[in-house]
């Protein structure tokens, strides 16, 4: 919502602002009656510079800030008439001629009030959040200029001059070329804010970037884009989100076969996963009667060394490997047992946060848990 802004009042801002100024050859500080009618700069400047000490100093001087026209002013003032009107009792202002305003940056708005038959000129800011509400406050007071009420740079109007600050900044800013024919330029206007935020994802790397898709590719080529709405948020369907690992449109390498059997445990468990081991006597023959089929002449017998190791008893080997099973799978168990305790405890104690959260006392709690506890019996009949 625009802000509206009053033109200054000058019967109500320049009769006391008037009223003070003679004070200045009597105190070498400003009276506190004319600090209140002061911009903020202005009256910490009065503020710091007038002291105790610096009684031949007057603070006249303060209220411009161009050092060669302050004598000019001290001038001025030192030989006016500020005697009030004998009828109403208030300094006479006189005829204003026109107020001029003129917007400096969107925070500085000066109101010029000339003051023809004093022979001066105020200069009012407008100060937003005082005591008072926003209203005009003195920037400066200055000897009146011909040239500056003249001047062309101010405005007669506040809408005027608003209108003027725009355009001024409108021209300021560099023209924007448009696409490759750089002799015609698109003045610079107000873009959302908001479409600047969001347009800043395509330009912003991914932490682990990938091969970049077709359909990526294409999302961020600004020739390839649709003038249309329609056209723009179709092509939301082939854009491969920045966070999303898996890409349909990568090679990905086929998966082998698992060497994981679902019944494994179930085997394990039953004792199937092994064979019943042959008679230790009968192995032992059967190896006998192979030797004695190998036809080794008597002399080398000696030579000949039988460099083996001692065979094993399969039944040995399949109990130690059922046995290794057996205790991987009680491990397993009690892992699951210990996780599937400190469940129920977990929620046992969530429980009972609830019900204490609900007003429950916890003899109620402790009865409603026994009650279902009692209530277990009908499912172990099922």
């Amino acid at each position: 919502m625009a802000q509206i802004i009053p033109p200054p009042d000058t019967y109500s801002l320049l009769p006391p602002l008037l009223a003070c100024l003679p004070t200045s050859f009597a105190s070498s500080k400003p009276p506190p009656s004319l600090l209140e009618l002061l911009s903020p700069i202005l009256r910490q400047r009065l503020q710091i510079h007038t002291t105790s000490s610096s009684a031949h100093d007057s603070w006249l001087r303060l209220l411009c800030w161009d050092s060669s026209k302050a004598e000019r002013l001290k001038e001025i003032v030192e030989n006016a008439n500020f005697e009030p009107h004998p009828a109403s009792g208030e300094l006479e202002i006189g005829e204003i001629e026109r107020l001029c305003y003129k917007r400096f940056d969107p925070e500085t708005l000066k109101a010029q009030v000339p003051l023809n038959d004093w022979d001066l000129t105020a200069l009012y800011l407008w100060c937003l959040g005082s005591e008072e509400g926003n209203n005009w406050k003195l920037a400066e007071l200055i000897p009146y200029d011909s040239d500056l009420s003249s001047d062309q740079t101010w405005s007669a109007s506040l809408n005027e001059a608003e209108q003027k600050a725009l355009l001024e900044s409108l021209a300021v800013q560099p023209p924007r070329v448009n696409g490759d024919n750089k002799s015609l330029s698109v003045p610079v206007q107000e873009e959302d804010g908001d479409d600047d935020y969001w347009a800043q994802y395509d330009n912003t790397p991914g932490r682990t970037p990938g091969p970049q898709t077709p359909a990526r590719k294409q999302s961020v080529n600004p020739q390839g884009s649709a003038n249309s709405d329609a056209d723009y948020y179709a092509r939301y369907g082939s854009v491969q989100p920045a966070m999303d690992s898996y890409d349909p449109d990568e090679q990905h390498e086929e998966m082998g076969e698992s060497t994981l059997n679902g019944n494994s445990m179930q085997h394990t468990l039953n004792g199937d996963s092994y064979s019943e081991p042959e008679p230790i006597e009968e192995t032992r023959s059967q190896q006998f009667q192979d030797l004695s089929k190998l036809q080794i002449p008597e002399e080398d017998e000696r030579a000949v060394e039988i460099n083996h190791p001692m065979p094993s008893s399969p039944s040995s080997r399949a109990g130690s490997d059922t046995i290794a099973r057996l205790e991987e799978t009680a491990d397993r168990y009690s892992a699951s047992e210990i996780a599937i305790k400190q469940h129920i405890s977990y929620s046992v104690k969530s429980m009972y946060r609830l019900a204490k959260g609900a007003g429950l006392s916890r003899g109620d709690f402790e009865d409603m848990i026994q009650r279902e506890l009692e209530t277990l019996s009908l499912l172990d009949r099922e």
